[in-house]
């Protein structure tokens, strides 16, 4: 019996590193093809430098394409991979947190009277999430520790239930967010069960998940926070974000948009002058 067990496990363990060195390279291929891509989307939205947004006479963004290949190679070559292991992980575990918040974001608006109280909420779901998990994992060894888990647990809970008592339902996707989006009659959007609840939910398992990681991990984690934080309020702060950075009819659209709301007309429609908004 032990010896079948063992050689399941030696089974299972080559079936796993075989995956690792066929979906590995695919990643950082995607990864090395669409970095260049990210980053001109942050240029033209006013977060990251204009030279991002620059292209060579065949389209391709030169620039961009070997700031992303420069960075990655110094990374690969000093930095050894035990290290990327759960900064990597933790970085996933937070874009699906991300995923869930903007669920909510876009299913949920603020009162009227408190306009952002959405958002503060979130923000203090998450950091409630973080410190809860970070107790429930190293903590449970003592009574006290015990308690403080429970308690910043229940405070955790507590606040998706305020987010589901005090911000109510969008009346359409994405709410007062969207621009120039409006209901039509008789279309069926789909329908998300369970907001804020789930998406809550799945945003606590993922830090659950994320304090189990190396410290270093998580260190690495806080400083890309910190240095994603900075390029933010450098290069965003204080900007219209709606046109910051947008050029042709994308810019058109959004200040005809503005224009008419400033005058009191309904929103257009998601298109101008038959090209599309983007």
């Amino acid at each position: 019996m032990d010896t079948s067990l063992t050689i399941l496990r030696l089974f299972a363990f080559i079936l796993e590193k075989a995956g690792e060195v066929f979906t590995l390279p695919v990643v950082v291929l995607i990864s090395c093809i669409l970095q260049p891509r990210l980053q001109y989307a942050l240029a033209r939205d006013g977060l990251a430098p204009q030279m991002f947004c620059e292209m060579d006479g065949k389209g391709n963004l030169r620039k961009g394409t070997l700031f992303a290949g420069s960075v990655m190679t110094l990374i690969a070559t000093f930095v050894p991979f035990t290290y990327l292991d759960d900064f990597v992980s933790a970085g996933i575990l937070v874009a699906f947190s991300v995923t869930n918040g903007s669920l909510v974001v876009m299913r949920r608006d603020s009162p009227t009277s408190r306009p952002l109280l959405l958002e503060k909420l979130l923000l203090a779901f998450n950091g409630m999430a973080c410190f809860s998990c970070l107790a429930l994992v190293h903590g449970l060894s003592s009574l006290a520790g015990k308690a403080i888990a429970t308690f910043l647990a229940l405070v955790t809970a507590c606040i998706g239930f305020v987010i589901a008592w005090l911000c109510p339902v969008s009346a359409i996707f994405g709410g007062r967010r969207a621009v120039g989006a409006h209901w039509e009659e008789g279309v069926q959007y789909f329908s998300t069960p369970m907001v804020p609840f789930i998406p809550c939910l799945g945003t606590f398992a993922n830090w659950y998940l994320i304090a189990q990681l190396e410290f270093l991990g998580i260190v690495l984690l806080l400083l890309y926070f910190a240095l994603a934080a900075a390029i933010y309020f450098k290069y965003y702060s204080g900007r219209d974000s709606r046109i910051t950075g947008r050029t042709g009819p994308a810019r058109q659209y959004v200040e005809v948009h503005q224009e008419q709301e400033s005058n009191g007309h309904p929103a257009p429609d998601n298109s101008l002058n038959g090209h599309a908004i983007t």
